[in-house]
């Protein structure tokens, strides 16, 4: 019984440790992550927090849409990844959507997108409120990327342009925006393409008509090592009092009143039967 116990509380000991590991780290990288768009919303640096790693700072599209007493700034920029393929790497260009609030009651947590282009394409998006912060993007919800991407809205291998961009809940819209996206507006891929072939690496720095977004590092290793320390010392602590300590002052504790009694009762009991 004493091997089943230890054994059961090495188990939840490991399955804490692991809890401990994990909640700390996104607890501390999702408030740094707020801190940083919080301030660059204040700095209205918007452009900042564009999640593609290349993208042009000047906005393809910008618009103040007011809707009862809410009001939004819609900025739609170019954007693009690059990624590696069998066949080399592969630039991957799009669109990239920010609404940021500027009053009125916040918009859900989520929320559905409905991007439509001519010829009657519609590529279906899902909106997000980043941590409650009134800033609002979308992402593709089978690939969870965050970019129109170009070739989600061609038809036959022509570029279909878009035209408007709807947001709804529960099939109740919010807001609609009409837009002109054309492919005229794409001009990421051409650089970026001659970039790759004269140097077979992707750029890790601005190149002529690209701005290049480096990866934001966040460290919390001191954090999550001293909360796993803390829990260490915490759980060596309860070992201690629960195998170690209770097997040592097993029987040596003084009797209770009752159990004194008891014992006494016994005890006479036996000396009258030794008597007799």
């Amino acid at each position: 019984m004493k091997l089943v116990n230890r054994i059961m509380f090495g188990l939840i000991i490991t399955v804490g440790l692991m809890l401990v590991y994990s909640i700390t780290d996104e607890y501390y990288r999702s408030r740094e992550i707020v801190d940083i768009a919080a301030e660059k919303l204040e700095n209205q640096e918007y452009q900042d927090l564009i999640s593609a790693a290349y993208y042009d700072e000047t906005p393809v599209f910008e618009q103040t849409v007011t809707q009862n007493d809410k009001e939004f700034l819609v900025l739609i920029y170019q954007a693009a990844h690059i990624t590696d393929t069998t066949n080399g790497l592969l630039v991957l260009e799009g669109f990239q959507l920010l609404v940021v609030q500027k009053s009125g009651e916040m918009l859900p947590e989520y929320f559905d997108v409905l991007v439509s282009a001519d010829s009657d394409v519609e590529v279906s998006y899902t909106g997000f409120n980043l941590y409650n912060l009134g800033l609002y993007s979308a992402f593709d919800p089978d690939t969870q990327g965050s970019l129109f991407l170009r070739n989600y809205f061609e038809k036959d291998d022509v570029f279909q342009t878009i035209t408007h961009i709807t947001f709804s809940k529960d099939e109740v819209e919010i807001f609609d925006i009409e837009v002109e996206l054309t492919e005229s507006l794409y001009t990421l891929k051409t650089p970026l393409d001659n970039y790759i072939n004269e140097y077979d690496e992707v750029p890790l720095t601005d190149i002529d008509g690209v701005s290049y977004n480096a990866p934001i590092i966040i460290n919390v290793r001191d954090k999550v090592t001293r909360n796993v320390v803390i829990y260490l010392v915490v759980v060596l602590t309860s070992y201690y009092l629960l195998f170690i300590r209770q097997r040592k002052t097993l029987g040596r504790d003084k009797m209770s009143e009752g159990l004194k009694k008891d014992v006494d009762k016994l005890n006479n009991a036996k000396d009258s039967d030794i008597s007799a």
